[in-house]
């Protein structure tokens, strides 16, 4: 698949087959993924993947975190379908069997920890483009941040900042192509 095509066929999918995603193809798609640039080749990331109970675990915390979104939902217009349907997909993750988290290594300097968490944007980023290439479905999710310290307890994690989760699985849906908003670029001579 040329590289144009993976970039503009990614799509962010909140309903999957449940088919189990074999450990191997997940293992090496990940460890293709730390192949991101990073701030003063830091190599800030980390992986964690949540299967079996671990998920369970999260999926309870996703659901408490869940009921305090309606609130933030209708502040930003969302409609009643829209919001019942982001509170929902938080509490099952749309029945994705396995999630990865991306994270980055904290540091006290804010503009290390800033360069860190973009390095580690990055290798999440390659791994989302890894798993559509591989037929694969995610959906970058951050609105864990507002419970990260949980999160991380969760999973055992200490000294790391949340990038963010993705459920990962095959997908069970093909949503249209959303336009872009607008185009930001400027050129300055």
């Amino acid at each position: 698949m040329e590289l144009e095509r993976v970039l503009r066929d990614r799509r962010s999918i909140r309903k999957f087959t449940g088919r189990p995603v074999p450990q191997d193809l997940l293992d090496s798609l990940l460890r293709k993924a730390l192949w991101a640039p990073s701030g003063m080749n830091r190599q800030p990331w980390k992986f964690v993947v949540l299967r079996g109970s671990a998920l369970q675990k999260l999926l309870a915390l996703s659901s408490g975190l869940a009921e305090s979104m309606d609130e933030p939902l209708k502040a930003q217009k969302f409609n009643d379908k829209m919001r019942s349907f982001i509170i929902g997909y938080f509490k099952n993750l749309g029945g994705a069997g396995s999630v990865v988290a991306g994270l980055s290594r904290h540091e006290e300097s804010a503009a290390e920890d800033y360069a860190n968490v973009l390095s580690a944007a990055a290798a999440f980023y390659n791994f989302l483009l890894l798993a559509h290439e591989a037929g694969l479905a995610t959906c970058w999710m951050t609105g864990y941040v507002s419970v990260e310290k949980q999160l991380l307890n969760l999973m055992g994690v200490q000294g790391h900042r949340l990038v963010g989760i993705t459920p990962v699985g095959y997908p069970d849906q093909a949503p249209p192509v959303p336009p872009r908003k607008h185009e930001d670029l400027v050129w300055l001579e």
